[in-house]
């Protein structure tokens, strides 16, 4: 009579949990959502822009939507965030801990180990980068680059003015208020003020208009705010909001409308102090200066359609001068800062347009490549070096017999 075999115990739910986590299956999964994401977004983005799509399917935990031209679809699908996220989870599981560990999968452990590496640089990117432009005019020189989508406000005392070189701004970043859409409204306080600041009805785009024979409700000095339809290029939106101002002693309240777009800033009085207020940019600093020496244009023959953009400039740091050529296919790389020649306007005199981006992890995918190439490269050579051997020894015993 044959012993029979002991039930194998049930698995434990974080043992299944870990299990699901680690699986070939579940990776194949990502994978396919991966794809899916990626076509949907590049789809969408003919309409709606990079700006928006990128937003939408690849910096997103949850889609809840798809609108490819007049196709809009209700939906709930995992974000491109979140299912890179699992994937790195998965990877670490499956392709670093789980996997057998022995001379044979060297290779495959280092190429693994290194699209975790591809993974985290596209983390510190999203968390750390910071994006813009520069515009130089010929012998103009700047240490600053404005962002593309980050608005903020700033407040700065004028009268008593400041002394020279001790100019300080108040500022409320865009994420503070730029959910206050559709009469919501926040207020903000700080103790070197003599007023409360009480912003509401943010629009993306938007433009100042007289008011007509119509009665309208919120209104600013005889306009108001008149909302206009989102430009796919986001940094092309003109954003708007009411503000009012309450002073802290009598209560008192002005009411005014800041947009970016406006010429002069925002100024209210508040007793003896004089303030300006305004929408803005953010602006971030450089590590160091460039000055822009001077611009060429090449243009392809018989056609003003330009061929190729060159701007010879100076880079300055603690005094010390380094010239440099940035164009289309060669960005100036220093300190993690990459300058890019992106385009250049004629309205007044040449200017050069800079597209600016400050990323932790600029290098980071190059390295990664790199070791993913090793690893593979270690894995076939070892699977060929096997094969060999083993063909060798198949000829062997065949002589042998």
């Amino acid at each position: 009579m044959s012993d029979a075999k002991p039930a194998s115990s049930p698995r434990s739910i974080p043992r299944r949990i870990y299990d699901l986590f680690s699986s070939f299956g579940f990776a194949t999964l990502l994978l396919s959502l991966l794809l899916i994401i990626t076509l949907l977004g590049t789809l969408e983005q003919v309409e709606h822009g990079l700006f928006a799509s990128q937003k939408k399917y690849f910096e997103s935990w949850i889609i809840t939507s798809i609108d490819i031209v007049d196709w809009h679809v209700p939906i709930l699908m995992p974000g491109g965030f979140l299912v890179m996220v699992l994937l790195f989870i998965n990877m670490t599981f499956g392709a670093v801990i789980r996997i057998r560990k022995n001379p044979r999968t060297v290779g495959v452990i280092i190429a693994h180990v290194s699209i975790l590496f591809l993974l985290l640089a596209g983390f510190v990117e999203y968390f750390g980068k910071k994006d813009g432009n520069l515009a130089l005019f010929e012998g103009q020189t700047s240490d600053e680059f404005q962002s593309y989508h980050d608005s903020v406000i700033e407040i700065e005392k004028i009268q008593p003015a400041a002394e020279e070189g001790k100019r300080t701004a108040l500022v409320i970043p865009g994420s503070h208020f730029q959910d206050l859409t559709k009469g919501k409204a926040r207020t903000f306080n700080h103790e070197s003020l003599p007023f409360e600041l009480v912003i509401s009805n943010y629009e993306v785009n938007a433009e100042p208009r007289a008011v007509g024979q119509e009665a309208r409700r919120l209104q600013a000095d005889g306009y108001f705010i008149q909302p206009l339809a989102r430009i796919p290029e986001a940094e092309s939106n003109l954003d708007a909001a009411y503000i009012d101002i309450i002073n802290k002693k009598d209560k008192t309240k002005q009411t005014g409308i800041i947009w970016r777009a406006s010429l002069a800033p925002w100024t209210v009085q508040v007793g003896d102090e004089a303030y300006t207020i305004t929408l803005a940019r953010r602006i971030w600093k450089l590590p160091f200066a460039v000055r822009l020496d001077k611009f060429i244009r090449e243009v392809h023959p018989g056609t003003e359609r330009a061929r190729l953009f060159t701007s010879e400039v100076t880079k300055l740091v603690d005094g010390r001068e380094e010239k440099k050529v940035i164009t289309m296919n060669a960005p100036l790389r220093d300190n993690g800062m990459v300058l890019f020649q992106a385009s250049f306007s004629q309205e007044r005199s040449t200017r050069s347009i800079f597209a600016v981006v400050e990323n932790p992890s600029d290098n980071w995918p190059l390295y990664a490549t790199i070791a993913v190439s090793i690893g593979l490269l270690i894995h076939m050579a070892g699977q060929l070096s096997r094969f060999l051997s083993r063909s060798k020894k198949l000829k062997q015993g065949a002589a042998g017999s």
